[in-house]
């Protein structure tokens, strides 16, 4: 908050005077009172859910269901209603956590909305566009229910909420979003609120215009309004009934973003928000219109139904690129600790200038300071000291896992966390949900508790049946294919797989350096330009001093000055020494998809996925080993455009990081071929070869050609098919393999 020494309107309120007013004003509190606000929405009763899409794991952080009564219109996003939508969680207006969503897109200052807190609304064309979508510019609306206004005298009533702004225009065009006669990119991200009274159709007000054409005179500039708090005068005529809200991000590509809180509609002053954190309340209140609080009269307020002292009101400026944007804060702070994840519900009172007395309420939720999360071995639970709160870890914390009490094998401080972990007898069950509560002390004794769900890691046990015994890898290293295309594509696993098989063009890679089709390689730890990327890296420490390599035949296309719509598959003949529980990671720009089976059904199980564009990020990836032996990996890669990087490791139990057939501590060995027959039930068929036939593809095969509509199957026979097969496409995709 920033306390100016410049005056505007009552200015500073010296605290003296304000427990004066208080002390002097509470019989007449006590009067009837009425409510200023018609309407106020915070977002802290939605129901949040897990992340679809995004990379950070959260299970209740985002929402794209509206409080009752809202209505979305986000069939102005392209691809909305599709599989080819962008990003699923900024697929027009949606809701989520507020330090998840800040957190999931990398911050970029949107961690400066210090308005915003808990469930924001938002509207984040940057994030949407970090997967592929249909062509088009990003155009979303959400309406408010009605509000009714029966009684309210003309001109009398103001929109409040609190929003983060960050604009950007003309700098996205072909063949995404659209350009003009000229070819020059028309995005213009814009924001907007629109006003009618009565029922749709009337007379629509635009109330609100944020542009960011810097020759706009709505110009909202970026970097001004990243943290605002807004209000607008609704300009009502006098008789109506009814008020109708609609919020619009428009005409956006790969923009920033508008996110919007604590929404709140009535007659000023207005008490706009409030707000809190585990030990404190602030309440902010609009003046405007010439509605001022009349403070000598006294303000008092009231915490889950009891009155608290001493309440502090001051004068501020918000920001100070708004000359109106001098708030009323009314502020109490307290000693204990507001029970973690509770709703703090508030009350405020006060004067008007005209003698009116009002009696406004909100709430807020109360933040906790417990974290959960597992391997499939080891719950952990992290404890979060806060400026109001030292958790005592010496007073003992207790634990219990759905229910049932546990005791935690270690409870160590690190800095400002307590963690608090417990090693289970037997692996969790894969992908379950489970919920830990936590019963601990403050440095002050109060005693807390607080429960949070997680969810243990999805994993797979590999299948025995295609291991062979240890020592039948030969031929160290492993193989490595590469596709480009010189046109952009989808960047999704189906895409890398009809690139692999031709199905999208020939491939425009260097392939100088290839070996019978292949390029030998001993690691994956490749940047598309032979940079810094990922964990190993030249200037890394101990085992992570590993220099990356460029991915090989880049760059390719006309020239060999290409590095984008490129795909990888590499092929290995992995080691694992002892049965137990594996940690293999892939960090990749964009993403990947990796498999264990045989060469003859090289996808049989799915270890680890990413299916969408990102920045370079690491995937963890657990999976249970019974047979030690030699199994069979492939690993593929996609790149859309920008930054491209891969690198494949797995995870020692002390934490070191160790490169597939690195020379790290614990590194696993990988050969490039087995030297006995490939395991399992296939019965020995494979796919030789598939070429164009004008129209038609042609696929060489031996054994039995089996076709299915998605890449996991189901697999049918193709009825008469024999080798060469001739198939007319004729669907958007077809999946075949030989057996």
């Amino acid at each position: 908050m920033k306390n100016l020494n410049q005056k505007r309107g009552w200015g500073l309120i010296p605290a003296a005077v304000v427990a004066l007013a208080l002390s002097s004003g509470l019989n007449g509190l006590h009067a009837q009172a009425v409510s200023n606000r018609l309407f106020a929405e915070n977002f802290e009763g939605l129901a949040l859910g897990p992340n679809r899409e995004e990379g950070r794991a959260g299970l209740e952080v985002w929402t794209a269901t509206p409080p009752t009564g809202w209505v979305q219109d986000n069939s102005g996003v392209p691809g909305f209603g599709t599989s080819n939508n962008g990003i699923e969680e900024w697929n027009g207006w949606t809701f989520a956590n507020k330090d998840w969503w800040v957190a999931t897109a990398g911050n970029q200052r949107r961690a400066e909305f210090a308005f915003g807190s808990g469930t924001v609304m938002i509207a984040d064309p940057d994030e949407w566009d970090d997967a592929s979508h249909a062509p088009g510019l990003f155009n979303a609306y959400i309406t408010l229910p009605p509000i009714t206004t029966t009684g309210a005298a003309a001109n009398s009533l103001i929109l409040a909420f609190d929003s983060t702004w960050r604009p950007e225009a003309f700098d996205d065009g072909a063949p995404n979003f659209p350009v003009d006669e000229n070819g020059r990119p028309t995005n213009h991200q814009q924001g907007v609120v629109d006003a009618w009274f009565g029922t749709a159709g009337g007379t629509t007000n635009r109330v609100i215009d944020f542009e960011s054409d810097s020759e706009s005179p709505n110009f909202h500039r970026d970097g001004d309004f990243i943290n605002e708090s807004v209000f607008v005068p609704l300009n009502n005529p006098a008789g109506t009934q009814s008020l109708n809200l609609r919020f619009g991000m428009l005409n956006s590509a790969n923009d920033w973003w508008w996110a919007v809180d604590n929404l709140a509609v009535g007659y000023p002053p207005l008490l706009a928000s409030v707000t809190g954190n585990g030990v404190a309340v602030t309440n902010r209140i609009v003046e405007a219109l010439g509605k001022t609080v009349n403070d000598a009269a006294g303000i008092t307020v009231t915490v889950n139904g009891t009155a608290v002292t001493p309440v502090e009101a001051t004068r501020a400026f918000v920001n100070d690129n708004v000359p109106d944007s001098e708030r009323l804060f009314v502020a109490y702070t307290g000693t204990t600790v507001f029970p973690p994840r509770s709703r703090v519900n508030v009350t405020v009172r006060y004067t008007d200038n005209t003698g009116r007395l009002i009696e406004d309420a909100g709430s807020f939720v109360a933040p906790g300071y417990l974290s959960a999360s597992a391997t499939p071995r080891v719950i952990t639970a992290v404890l979060t000291d806060a400026e109001w709160l030292t958790i005592n870890e010496a007073a003992g914390v207790q634990i219990e896992l759905n229910g049932t009490s546990v005791t935690p094998s270690s409870v160590v401080r690190s800095g400002t966390q307590v963690l608090v972990s417990y090693t289970s007898p037997a692996l969790l069950p894969s992908n379950t949900r489970y919920t830990v509560r936590a019963t601990y002390r403050s440095a002050t004794g109060q005693v807390l508790n607080e429960t949070v769900g997680f969810t243990t890691p999805t994993y797979e046990t590999l299948n025995p049946a295609v291991a062979t015994a240890a020592g039948t890898g030969a031929e160290a290293g492993m193989i490595w294919r590469t596709h480009q295309s010189p046109t952009n594509r989808p960047t999704t696993i189906a895409t890398v797989e009809n690139q692999l098989a031709g199905l999208l063009g020939p491939s425009v890679h260097d392939a100088s350096a290839e070996v019978n089709g292949v390029f030998p390689i001993d690691i994956v730890n490749f940047d598309q330009a032979g940079g810094e990327a990922g964990n190993f890296r030249a200037s890394g420490a101990g085992e992570l001093a590993v220099a990356d390599g460029v991915v090989p035949g880049l760059p390719g296309g006309p020239e060999f000055t290409l590095t984008d719509n490129v795909v990888g598959e590499t092929r290995a003949f992995i080691e694992i020494p002892t049965a137990g529980l594996y940690t293999m990671v892939v960090n990749s720009d964009d993403g990947f998809r990796l498999t264990v089976g045989t060469t003859n059904n090289a996808t049989a199980q799915v270890l680890g996925v990413f299916d969408g564009g990102r920045g370079s990020a690491d995937s963890l990836i657990y999976f249970n080993v019974t047979q030690p032996g030699v199994y069979f990996f492939r690993l593929v890669w996609m790149e859309g455009g920008g930054g491209a990087n891969v690198e494949w490791f797995t995870v020692n139990s002390n934490g070191t990081r160790a490169l597939v057939n690195g020379t790290q501590t614990g590194a696993l060995r990988a050969f490039r071929r087995r030297t006995v027959s490939e395991p399992g039930t296939s019965t020995g068929g494979r796919i030789q070869s598939i070429a164009r036939n004008g129209a038609n593809v042609v696929i060489t095969y031996t054994g039995t050609l089996k076709s299915a509509t998605t890449l996991n199957g189901p697999f049918t026979n193709v009825s008469g098919a024999t080798s060469p097969a001739t198939i007319t496409p004729s669907e958007a995709f077809r999946f075949y393999r030989a057996e």
